[in-house]
C-alpha cells in the first residue's frame, strides 16, 4: 500500500520536474521560437531602428527611404526597433510561420502575410517580395510602426480615439483605411445583430488595428495611392478620423495632413522631414 503511494508520488515529481524542464509552448514562446533564426546583435542604423545585416543593399535603401520621411513627433514615439526580412511569410490561426513551409492539411496557412511584428522583442519582419511595390511597401511598414506606437500613446488618448470609433459605429459609417481593421469592423454589428457579445479583446483588436490604419494612410502623405482598394472610408470620417490621429500623435491636428481636408494630398514641407543619418 504505502509502496503504491509512493509510486504515485514519484510519477507527480517527474511529471512536475517535466513540465519545469519542457514548459508549454504559448503563443508568446512560439513567436520567440518563430523569429530567433531572424534575430541578430547589431545591424545598419537609422536613427532607433536597426536593419538587419541580412539585407540586401537595394532593400535597406528602400526601407532607409521611408524611415527617413518619418515626422520627428512620430519617432520620439517609437521604440529602438530591429527590422528583418524574410523569405517566406505566412499565418495559420494564432500560428507565424517564417520560412517555414507549413505541414500540408490542418496547418495550411490562410494566405500570404506581408509583415509581422513582434511587440515585447521590438521586432518587424518584412516578406522579401514586398520589396518589389514601394508604396505598399511604405505603406505596411508605417502599419507596422504604429503598432510600436499605440501601446505608448497612453490611456486617454487610447480611449479618445475608441470614442471617435464607437461614434461611427453609431452613425453607420462603413468603411477603414486597410483590410485588417475593416474586417474587425464588419464583423462587430455582424455579431451583434446574431445576439453574440462583442468582448472587450475583440473590440481594442479592432481599435488597434484601426488606428495603425489610420496611422499608415495619414504618414504616407503625398505618396499614397488616392484609389487604393483599401481606402474604403468615406471622407467625411476620413478628414474627421486624420485630423484626430495627427493631433494625438503628431500634436496637430493641421499642419502635417493637408490631403484629409480635400486640399492636395501629402506632408507640408515640414523642418521634421529632413533625412536622419546615423
Amino acid at each position: 500500500m504505502s509502496g503504491s503511494r509512493l509510486g504515485g508520488k514519484n510519477k507527480r515529481k517527474y511529471a512536475a520536474r517535466r513540465r519545469r524542464k519542457n514548459p508549454p509552448q504559448t503563443l508568446a514562446r512560439r513567436a520567440k521560437a518563430t523569429l530567433r533564426p531572424l534575430q541578430f546583435s547589431s545591424g545598419v542604423r537609422i536613427g532607433r531602428i536597426e536593419l538587419s545585416p541580412q539585407c540586401r543593399p537595394e532593400e535597406r535603401q528602400a526601407l532607409a527611404v521611408w524611415i527617413r520621411r518619418l515626422p520627428d513627433a512620430f519617432v520620439k514615439r517609437l521604440p529602438p526597433l530591429k527590422l528583418a526580412i524574410a523569405e517566406r511569410l505566412s499565418a495559420f490561426r494564432s500560428q507565424l510561420f517564417i520560412n517555414q513551409i507549413p505541414t500540408p492539411g490542418k496547418n495550411r496557412p490562410e494566405g500570404h502575410t506581408h509583415a509581422a511584428s513582434f511587440i515585447p522583442e521590438r521586432y518587424i519582419v518584412f516578406r522579401r517580395e514586398l520589396f518589389h511595390r514601394r508604396v505598399e511597401l511604405g505603406r505596411i511598414a508605417y502599419h507596422e510602426f504604429c503598432h510600436f506606437v499605440w501601446p505608448r500613446l497612453g490611456n486617454p488618448k487610447r480611449r479618445r480615439f475608441a470614442s471617435l470609433l464607437e461614434q461611427e459605429l453609431r452613425e453607420g459609417v462603413a468603411g477603414e483605411f486597410g483590410y485588417s481593421s475593416e474586417g474587425r469592423k464588419k464583423e462587430l454589428p455582424e455579431r451583434k445583430a446574431a445576439g453574440v457579445p462583442v468582448s472587450p479583446r475583440r473590440w481594442r483588436d479592432y481599435v488597434c488595428e484601426s488606428f495603425c490604419d489610420t496611422g499608415s494612410f495619414v504618414l504616407l502623405g503625398s505618396e499614397r495611392r488616392a484609389k487604393h482598394s483599401e481606402y474604403s472610408l468615406r471622407p467625411g470620417a476620413r478628414a474627421r478620423r486624420c485630423r484626430l490621429w495627427s493631433l494625438l500623435v503628431l500634436g496637430s491636428p493641421r499642419s502635417s495632413l493637408p490631403g484629409a481636408e480635400g486640399g492636395k494630398e501629402g506632408f507640408q514641407p515640414l523642418s521634421s522631414l529632413r533625412a536622419r543619418r546615423s
